[in-house]
């Protein structure tokens, strides 16, 4: 081994060697913090790592090291480790950032695993070697591979140094109040160039459902619980021995005892009010249909209940017998301004509606930025908006009030590196695309 010219195995070699010094780092020194690498500090990096790579290139007449690094013997041995590192990152359940890893080696946050950085370091400079003799060496035959190795060269070192500029925080913005502040995974304040004011929460939620529950609580059939989805045309369904009959359906309902408080109290106190003790009286009372906060979908059900069971008679036959029950009473979900509802039946169960999910939120809000501008417009679920670098995402909602939230939680994210990176896999595509037409050439050529 280390004879010259150097095959496979001093490839290995290096990358091997790489691994073992970055476990020993891992071990020693703890997860590589990006955040060590934040403004300037990164692009002085980008730069001293592109002037090494000149200084490496330039002594390549004089070094034999110089010159293996732009060899496949080199690339192949680095290529196949990040590819295994990258699958066993893929394959692994990742702590987000801020967050220490949750296994003893730190594959969990392979990002700043050591020995994930350092082979990664290692490939970046063979694309960089690779790059420099192919400019100094330049042809516009090889243009689509000069720029698929430009390309890839950006997405390693901007996506990496450039995610210590990266900034994630969370800002909760209350029904009618500008907020411009926001909190990072540490629970630090930063105060944005941007502010969010709600003007209004609107959520869609799916229809009801209903299910049953044994006396612990747990959905049944156990391991594969069933429902029934309450369309707006559905009138009766089955669970299994359950025939239910949905007798009356109130989408926008309230506890008879407590619609007759509500005018009585001002709204801002409804949501202070304890309600267990309601809980008996709208059994009695029911529910009827109201526009008033906190309302929730309420249905009348007749639930018929049948046990099969086999006797034997005097004689010594058996015969079949069927034993029916039937019971009716209300059924909510119930909202932040009184308790859900259940029908017990006889033999233990339960008929019960769960919350009902979203299928869509969004909020109407009011943007604002330190250079003037002044933008309404409604943020949706996957439907982020950017503005002035900012991509603002819907998060979350105050989920104890559901459809009544008056708070709306974003996420805003800024990553001033990204254009960089999304040139770099652009160019990478617009290599490959090159690569394949002048592939294709070359064999039409030949024929």
């Amino acid at each position: 081994m280390w004879n010259k010219p150097y095959t496979l195995r001093e490839g290995t070699a290096i990358v091997v060697g790489l691994l073992v010094t970055g476990g020993l780092l891992q071990v020693t020194i703890g997860p590589l913090e990006w955040g060590i690498f934040a403004w300037p500090a990164n692009i002085i990096t980008l730069f001293l790592l592109v002037l090494a790579l000149i200084i490496v290139y330039a002594l390549r007449k004089r070094s034999y090291f110089c010159r293996f690094m732009s060899t496949m013997q080199a690339a192949i041995p680095a290529i196949a480790a990040a590819a295994i590192l990258t699958l066993i990152m893929g394959l692994t359940k990742q702590v987000a950032e801020g967050k220490a890893p949750i296994d003893p080696l730190g594959l969990t946050k392979m990002l700043n695993f050591w020995p994930f950085v350092l082979v990664y370091v290692w490939m970046t400079a063979i694309v960089g070697e690779v790059t420099l003799n192919q400019i100094a060496h330049f042809s516009w035959r090889r243009l689509p591979t000069l720029t698929s190795h430009i390309g890839l060269f950006l997405v390693l070192t901007c996506g990496t140094l450039g995610s210590a500029d990266m900034l994630r925080v969370k800002m909760f913005c209350e029904k009618g109040q500008v907020e411009w502040r926001g909190l990072d995974t540490f629970s630090a304040v930063h105060h944005l160039p941007v502010a969010i004011q709600l003007e209004k929460f609107t959520i869609d939620e799916y229809p009801p459902k209903l299910m049953l529950i044994d006396k612990m609580g747990l959905p049944l059939p156990k391991g594969k619980p069933e429902n029934i989805l309450l369309d707006k045309n559905v009138k009766s369904g089955q669970l299994l021995d359950c025939k239910i009959e949905i007798l009356k359906r109130i989408d926008n309902a309230m506890p008879v005892m407590l619609s007759k408080m509500v005018g009585k109290i001002p709204g801002g106190m409804m949501s202070y009010i304890r309600m267990d003790s309601l809980g008996q009286a709208h059994n009695k009372d029911g529910y009827i249909a109201s526009d008033a906060t906190g309302n929730a979908c309420a249905v009348l059900v007749k639930v018929t209940t049948g046990v099969n069971t086999n006797e034997s008679s005097i004689l010594g036959f058996g015969f079949h017998k069927r034993y029916q029950h039937t019971i009716t009473g209300w059924l909510t979900c119930g909202s932040y301004l009184f308790p859900y509802q259940s029908l017990k039946l006889n033999d233990g169960r339960s008929l019960v509606m769960p919350n009902r999910e979203p299928r869509r939120f969004a909020s109407l809000v009011d943007i604002y930025t330190q250079d003037g501008k002044n933008i309404h417009t409604e943020i949706e679920v996957n439907k982020p908006f950017t503005i002035n670098g900012w991509k603002i995402y819907q998060l979350s909602y105050n989920e104890q009030m559901g459809k009544w939230s008056n708070l709306s939680i974003f996420e805003l994210v800024t990553d001033p590196w990204m254009p960089v990176v999304y040139v770099g896999i652009f160019m990478l595509l617009f290599g490959a695309v090159g690569m394949f037409l002048t592939a294709s050439r070359k064999k039409e050529v030949k024929l």
